[in-house]
């Protein structure tokens, strides 16, 4: 005879609720990659590091995502915590890849001279 093993329903629960997470991450990750690809076209429309960092654009996304999760009956506080955190990696990743731009830029300028 075969040993019946009950599971915890709460295990059972628990297990269904990181699905849904992981699933959400997916969802989140593309996304992301979305906002990669604009803030890289984005890049190549600014002048310098400066409009790069730009605190005020900082400000006005972080206002408007704190008024979306409101709207939404969020905690804008994490919200706003993960906005920062990610527009920090943004502009880390935006400086990078211009600066890694203009080096191939003066590569090639030099390669054909």
């Amino acid at each position: 005879m075969g040993e019946t093993v009950e599971t915890d329903p709460t295990t059972e629960q628990l297990g269904a609720v990181r699905t849904a997470i992981d699933e959400i991450d997916e969802e989140i990750v593309a996304l992301i990659w979305r906002r990669e690809r604009l803030v890289r076209l984005a890049g190549g429309l600014k002048d310098d590091d400066a409009q790069v960092r730009a605190r005020d654009r900082v400000e006005e996304v972080i206002n408007h995502v704190r008024e979306a999760a409101q709207a939404q009956e969020q905690d804008s506080t994490v919200v706003e915590k993960t906005y920062r955190a990610m527009i920090d990696a943004f502009i880390d990743y935006e400086l990078r890849t211009r600066h890694e731009d203009e080096a191939q830029a003066r590569l090639d300028a030099f390669s054909r001279s």
